[in-house]
């Protein structure tokens, strides 16, 4: 005989019905999250009763989009005459006002001039949020913001010789806290512990390499209160201290600076809207300055300050590409005898390339890549895919004598070791930095930016394979080359001898010797303004299906021939990029970029509503060939 089953009542959950509205501006305006990069516009949603005092310009929202609970950010409650078709907000995710106006409004700058979602900006602006940080939030009245308008001061300030950079930068940023909240950025996480270190208590870090909480926390402690000192990378350019007076970037050269993700902003050149928008006092400080920041020294937009210097400088060039041209000896034994002699290298590893020594053909991979090798002891790998290669004959001849190509900072140190035998060598790079030198005689091999501090100084700082450093191919080679050369240069002491190892010609040592990039920098400017390219010009990178690029590039240069485009638009390409995808390049005059890029959006716009491929944007990257 079977047993009765207990009965089993079924549930079932309904949405909260809320059909009482708010009285006073009864509807908010959002940022929605749809992750639908048409659908970028604001959306007005009706309040609650119950939500009326939470819901708040800057407080993150759940609401109901096309059927998915999605986030979203309230911009303001506004009047409505009619309430057809609005749906109601579902919950306040947080009380707490995360978006401060100014944080609103450079959103909404930065998303019109990167052709982005608002909300591809809010997620790099905002850390996520963290439930148990929300609680202990205390509730900060924001003083009244800086108004834009008022006088502001822009300037370059250039590092001089013989002085720590980041303590010099540390002082300054404490100097102006007396006029309100300051912002300090940094392109590397080694530069921002320095900063912290310094600073201690008195400075709010933000960085993607702390914790979820403790970012969050740190963020909320930066945007309320006052006389706020906020050190950090990238993303803490959003930072919206209430009385924010004074804006700081370190190295505003740097391409950590550039987000590598879309929509692909960069620190400078939202440091110059927020200076613009609100009014701010904005202080660039570096060795060498940016193509796009030396055009606006020369055109007197930004002031360049600096202190008349002048170091001992001599050109050594390497005749028959030896490491070490023989009158460089003397300069480094008579260093040594006072304290450390610095080598700056191009290129990390022991050997860029290999090639047979009968045939001369370059040693390659089953994939394609260059075969190359990251120690003497070490076996060759490949440069794309990463395979080891046990290389013992050449696969176009058959010979088993191969020769290393592109000498790296390992086999540097190497060599350098063996010519000046009986002193240290010191390796220092980003894999495994080196953060200071004891300053007693040693040779010290370092890659750009990694350069050990010493307190006094280097005895004499060596400049190998210049014409290397010079000689990449992207858009940027020549001003990094020029920023690693016055870095490195920096670090001498006070009676200490720099030394170059390039062409006699080239103008990189006469710039030294005076201190001064700024001949350097006009003359890469000129070359520039004759060829068409940035800053002169508004660069676009577009990324697309093979198919679809030549159908793209015609309609291009059809709207400018229809006048739909301004006539400075030039459509170069397509070239390969990688797999099925081909690279565009869309450049215009500057003057013109803001017709050019509206368009951009609407043809993008179009794309997406009528769901054909997808296309990968990127206006003014830092290399036009990425």
């Amino acid at each position: 005989m079977s047993t009765a089953r207990p009965l089993r009542l079924k549930t079932e959950e309904v949405a909260r019905q809320d059909n009482a509205i708010a009285t006073v501006l009864p509807v908010a305006r959002l940022w929605v999250d749809n992750s639908l990069s048409h659908l970028d516009g604001t959306y007005d949603y009706l309040v609650p009763q119950r939500l009326d005092t939470s819901v708040r310009a800057g407080v993150r929202v759940g609401v109901n989009f096309a059927g998915r609970e999605v986030e979203g950010l309230v911009l303001a409650r506004v009047d409505a005459t009619s309430f057809a078709g609005l749906k109601m907000i579902s919950s306040v995710l947080s009380p707490v006002v995360v978006a401060p106006p100014q944080l609103i409004s450079l959103i909404k700058v930065a998303s019109e001039r990167w052709l982005a979602h608002p909300y591809d900006i809010v997620r790099s602006a905002i850390p996520p949020r963290v439930a148990g940080v929300d609680k202990k939030a205390p509730v900060i009245e924001r003083v009244s913001a800086k108004k834009s308008g008022q006088s502001r001061e822009i300037s370059y300030i250039h590092i001089q010789p013989i002085e720590s950079a980041i303590a010099k930068t540390a002082e300054f940023a404490k100097a102006k806290l007396n006029l309100g909240s300051v912002l300090l950025i940094v392109p590397e996480e080694r530069e921002l512990r320095r900063l912290s270190d310094l600073l201690g208590d008195a400075a709010i870090v933000l960085s993607a390499s702390l914790s979820r909480t403790e970012r969050y926390r740190n963020y909320l402690l930066a945007i309320g209160g006052s006389k706020k000192l906020v050190i950090g990378t990238r993303s803490a350019i959003f930072a919206s201290p209430s009385d924010l007076r004074t804006l700081i970037v370190f190295r505003e050269i740097s391409e950590s600076l550039y987000e590598p993700r879309t929509p692909g902003w960069n620190v400078r050149d939202l440091s110059l809207m927020r200076s613009a928008n609100e009014g701010l006092d904005l202080y660039f400080a570096g060795y060498s300055p940016s193509s796009e920041i030396a055009k606006l020294i020369e055109e007197e937009k930004i002031k360049f300050v600096s202190k008349r210097s002048r170091l001992k400088v001599t050109n050594h060039p390497s005749v028959n590409g030896e490491l070490l041209p023989g009158r460089i000896f003397t300069s480094i034994r008579t260093a040594l005898k006072s304290g450390p002699v610095l080598f700056l290298v191009p290129r990390k590893g022991y050997a860029s390339s290999l090639m047979c020594k009968k045939c001369r053909n370059i040693a390659l991979c089953e994939c394609g890549g260059k075969l190359s090798k990251s120690g003497g002891n070490e076996t060759a790998n490949c440069m794309h895919c990463g395979v080891k290669a046990n290389l013992h004959k050449c696969k176009w001849c058959g010979a088993d004598s191969m020769v290393l190509l592109g000498r790296g900072a390992e086999r540097h140190a190497e060599e350098i070791g063996r010519a000046f035998p009986g002193f240290p060598v010191l390796y220092s790079n980003a894999q495994k930095p080196i953060e200071s030198q004891d300053g007693q005689p040693a040779l010290v091999i370092s890659t750009t930016g990694m350069v050990p501090r010493v307190v006094n100084g280097y005895s004499a700082v060596i400049l190998l394979e210049g014409d290397s450093f010079f000689s990449f191919a992207d858009l940027r080679a020549q001003e990094r080359a020029r920023e690693s050369f016055f870095e490195a240069a920096s670090h001498v002491s006070a009676k200490g001898e720099i030394v170059t190892v390039i062409d006699s010609a080239h103008p990189i040592t006469a710039a030294l010797t005076q201190w001064n990039p700024a001949t350097m920098a006009a003359r890469e400017l000129s070359d520039r303004k004759e060829v068409g390219l940035p800053p002169f010009t508004r660069a676009v990178l577009l990324e697309t299906e093979s198919k679809d690029a030549t159908g793209i590039i015609a309609g291009i240069r059809k709207a400018v021939f229809d006048q739909r485009l301004p006539s400075s638009v030039l459509a170069l390409g397509p070239s390969q990029s990688s797999g099925d995808l081909s690279r565009i390049l869309l450049t215009c005059d500057i003057s013109q970029s803001d017709i050019f890029l509206k368009f951009l959006h609407e043809f993008l716009r179009h794309r997406a509503i009528t769901k054909k491929s997808k296309i990968f944007l990127r206006v003014d990257p830092y290399a036009l060939s990425s």
